[in-house]
């Protein structure tokens, strides 16, 4: 082909009105980007905005479908067509081509001013829902905002599907209700609150049989005598015990010491009692004796008072050695009631 009849080609890249058909679907195209970008920035504020309002959250949008496609695809032909020399049809003269073109340039103008109206009007009334109250109060969820979370449930279906969670959950879960056992009765007893609970079950858990299946009537002793023996705590019970039973035993020895000391103080007491009785007599036997030696009538006076003198002092002597002696066996007796 030559070259110079390339231009005159509609399929040509290089010819200029398709390089202007290229320049606007590619405007077109950025346009509608912004549009989707701006609409989606609008439809996640809302959503966000719901979020904080405790209203529930509007589904997200749906991806562009097929027919979102052909509809964009016939837009972009009819703004193609827009752009394009409007022909007149056979058998029209101006005046009717005219008309024509009025009629539809109205037609497509209504259709999107009602599209323009019905968005904001839209806008209005989600940006000027009322949240003061009559009384003056800030209202954040109002009637008008929550209305639509009023939504009418099956009672009987709810349970049913709670019950069902329910019992799946506690087949991984251990909840505090149940902490005691698996659907444990709520009126029952627990294990541990009784002592012969814990005792029967302790005797439930010790087999009666021996390793080769067996009766063994002696097992459970045999077991129980173990585990008391390996079981530190009654280990530390019969410590106890004896050394209660030392500190009692210990307690009653003293007992009996104290009481036999008692007893030798007692006797040692009534002992000394009559000793000195009988050593006063026999001071005062002695003393009258004493008291006559070497009298006479024919001494003299003062004779007679170194005589009282020298028998006193013999006297006070003799007392004191008898306290002293008396004294030294006491204490040796408390000593070997001591030891």
């Amino acid at each position: 082909m030559p070259l110079h009849l390339l231009g005159k080609k509609s399929w040509n890249v290089y010819n200029p009105e398709n390089i202007a058909r290229v320049r606007r679907d590619e405007e077109a195209a950025k346009a509608r980007e912004e549009e989707e970008e701006r609409r989606m920035q609008e439809v996640d504020a809302e959503r966000r905005i719901k979020i904080l309002r405790g209203e529930r959250p509007p589904t997200p949008p749906s991806p562009p479908s097929s027919s979102r496609d052909g509809d964009e695809r016939g837009h972009r032909r009819h703004d193609a067509t827009r752009h394009r020399k409007r022909r007149r049809i056979a058998g029209e003269d101006d005046t009717d081509r005219d008309i024509r073109f009025a009629k539809e340039d109205a037609v497509h103008n209504d259709s999107k001013r009602r599209e323009l109206l019905a968005t904001s009007e839209k806008k209005n009334r989600d940006a000027h829902v009322a949240i003061v109250d009559t009384d003056g109060h800030l209202n954040l969820f109002t009637e008008q905002m929550t209305r639509h979370q009023h939504v009418e449930k099956n009672a009987e279906a709810e349970a049913e599907a709670a019950k069902k969670k329910r019992a799946f959950e506690d087949q991984y879960t251990m909840r505090f209700s149940n902490a005691a056992g698996y659907r444990e009765s709520i009126n029952q007893a627990p294990w541990y609150s009784s002592s012969a609970t814990r005792k029967k079950l302790a005797q439930d858990r010790i087999p009666s049989k021996d390793v080769w299946g067996n009766e063994d009537p002696m097992r459970q002793a045999r077991e129980k005598a173990r585990i008391d023996a390996s079981d530190p705590l009654a280990a530390m019970k019969a410590g106890v015990r004896g050394v209660k039973k030392v500190q009692r035993e210990r307690k009653q020895w003293q007992e009996e010491k104290l009481r036999e000391l008692e007893e030798l103080k007692r006797a040692e007491r009534s002992q000394n009692k009559h000793g000195s009785r009988r050593r006063r007599s026999r001071s005062r036997s002695r003393d009258s004796l004493n008291s006559l030696e070497g009298f006479s009538l024919d001494s003299r006076p003062r004779q007679r008072s170194r005589e009282k003198e020298r028998h006193r002092s013999r006297h006070h002597h003799q007392h004191h050695s008898h306290r002293d002696r008396d004294s030294q066996s006491h204490s040796t007796r408390y000593k070997k009631a001591e030891s």
